[in-house]
């Protein structure tokens, strides 16, 4: 009886999680299948053709082969330049080596219209790099428009902080007494890294690869902008078949195909980060500080060299296009200084290029992210809460069947891309009255981009707590509930202002499903620096991308105080 209580109690906590993803995302998605194999058709009960005609297609079997070897290209190019990086930075003790691997960060953390912006503003037409190889040489040093190579070398630029940041908590956690053993015994470097490294190094290897693969499989705004009709990723070509051509079988057919492949590559990750328990931060820490491993100064000048020399060209890939859209921000047209972008921003005008005035993008883009910050951890704090309500005698959480399926449930919106997402909302719900009110479908897909990053940030801030504190609460009489707002709940506090905080800068630079589904009066930053840059508007396009920034990394700045929580993707 007292199990039947429990999993009722259980199903009822659950209820909002499972219900708010049901109606928002499995519903939706069911009818993008309907719509790709014709069952919505009137008269089609199921139909392969649309699947088949776009397949079939040979622009779209050009643009999916493309897109797979850009990925491909990109994710090795990351590991050939990243992993000496992660390496150094676990193995090495030299000045600003901690500011080092903070300015890393910065470029994954930023939005990707950001990302485009700084890119521009350093490698596009006009730019001072460009335009400096043009007074030197008569040619300038990269097109990075309608071109391979400025798509991949944006894509880099975006996922080398993956690789380097991701494959050093792998190299710090690398077990050093094997290493220690190795050398007494006299083995060889090469055999140590290949018995002893290489397979420990593996797993998160493989885990980073694939992020950095489905970040550029997936990529929107960058491919957008430089690809122009030569190059699309499939997430454009969707975009394209829904609002250049209308046609939603064939938009829906290409869905299922990247669908498919996002599915496949996010479980593959899930694979190797569970069953090789890929190393946290905390515990690479730990093993970076114990008496076998230390980082050690650099020692010959050939050494110290080669690390300048590194960081400096990581520097020029990853730092410099950050600090070229505060500089383009500044700069006019004749490379003057000036403060005419930023005026620009305030001037109504500039609603003429972009739809809408600045101000009102920005009020936007705060009510979306605030209605993200209120939606997001809170469910994921309620699927935790349910997920975990039955526990063993050990306090640990039962494993039962409806818990690995809702667990599976959770893991889904990770494969479906942003404009899938978004589009799977409109076909569904454009002739209700919820779409009637578009800023609440934004924020609801929004909430569903952020809810799985939230739901891992609270699972991992529970995982870190002591049950045997609720456990002794819970025998001398305190109910599950009370034990729940007693004691776990302040204990979950850091780790939900963390959730709320990565669901607000998640939202904020979200571009897009925001994007695809915004009408003029909901626009939102993002959508303002895209449009600017569209209409060849640099300068106050860096102006606003500079806001962004400095929102974005002021929210994770703030995470850094509030405490670090380990989670993975």
């Amino acid at each position: 009886m007292r199990i039947k209580q429990n999993s009722l109690k259980t199903l009822i906590v659950l209820v909002i999680p499972i219900s708010f993803l049901f109606f928002f995302f499995f519903i939706p998605l069911i009818n993008i299948f309907a719509l790709a194999f014709g069952i919505l058709d009137e008269g089609t009960i199921f139909t392969l053709s649309p699947l088949l005609d776009v397949l079939t297609h040979p622009l779209n079997r050009y643009f999916l082969i493309w897109d797979i070897q850009q990925a491909l290209l990109t994710t090795f190019l990351c590991l050939l330049i990243g992993i000496p990086g992660s390496y150094i930075l676990a193995h090495y003790k030299f000045p600003f080596r901690n500011t080092i691997r903070n300015l890393l960060t910065i470029p994954f953390i930023l939005p990707p219209i950001v990302v485009l912006m700084g890119f521009i503003s350093v490698f596009g037409h006009g730019s001072l790099i460009n335009n400096f190889w043009k007074d030197l040489t008569g040619f300038r040093l990269i097109d990075i428009y309608n071109t391979n190579e400025g798509i991949i070398l944006a894509h880099i630029f975006y996922n080398i902080p993956v690789i380097i940041r991701i494959t050093e908590i792998g190299w710090r956690n690398v077990n050093p007494e094997l290493i220690a053993v190795a050398k007494s015994l006299k083995a060889s470097n090469w055999r140590i890294f290949r018995k002893i490294q290489f397979p420990q190094l593996f797993p998160i290897l493989a885990a980073a690869s694939l992020l950095v693969f489905i970040y550029s499989f997936n990529s929107f705004a960058i491919v957008l902008v430089l690809g122009g009709v030569k190059f699309q990723t499939l997430e454009v070509r969707i975009f394209d078949y829904f609002w250049a051509r209308f046609d939603y079988n064939a938009a829906a057919a290409l869905t299922m195909i990247q669908l498919f492949i996002n599915t496949l590559v996010i479980f593959l990750y899930l694979y190797f980060s569970n069953k090789y328990e890929i190393p946290t931060e905390r515990l690479a820490w730990k093993i970076e500080n114990s008496l076998f491993h230390r980082p050690i100064n650099l020692k010959s000048v050939l050494r110290t060299i080669f690390v300048g020399l590194y960081f400096a060209f990581v520097g020029i890939i990853c730092v410099l296009p950050i600090v070229g859209v505060f500089f383009a921000s500044f700069t006019s047209s004749d490379n003057a200084f000036t403060l005419l972008n930023y005026s620009k921003l305030l001037d109504r005008d500039i609603s003429t290029f972009i739809g809408l005035p600045p101000h009102s993008m920005i009020a936007n883009s705060l009510l979306f992210g605030l209605g993200v910050i209120l939606i997001a951890p809170i469910l994921a704090l309620l699927l935790n809460y349910g997920l975990n309500y039955e526990t063993t005698n050990k306090g640990r959480p039962k494993i039962t069947l409806f818990r690995s399926f809702s667990g599976i449930i959770v893991i889904l919106p990770l494969t479906v891309s942003s404009i899938t997402l978004a589009f799977s909302l409109f076909s569904i719900y454009r002739d209700t009255p919820v779409y009637e009110n578009i800023a609440i479908v934004i924020i609801i897909a929004q909430t569903l981009i952020a809810f799985p990053f939230a739901n891992r940030i609270i699972a991992a801030t529970r995982s870190n707590i002591d049950q045997t504190i609720i456990n002794v609460a819970r025998s001398l009489g305190v109910s599950r509930l009370g034990a729940f707002f007693k004691i776990e709940l302040p204990l979950l506090l850091p780790g939900i202002v963390i959730a709320g905080l990565f669901s607000f800068a998640i939202s904020i630079g979200e571009f897009g499903a925001t994007y695809f589904l915004s009408k003029t009066n909901f626009a939102t930053i993002p959508v303002g620096i895209y449009r600017l840059v569209a209409t060849r508007n640099i300068g106050p396009a860096a102006a606003f991308a500079s806001l962004l920034v400095i929102i974005t990394v002021g929210s994770f700045m703030i995470i850094e105080r509030v405490g670090k929580v380990d989670f993975r993707i």
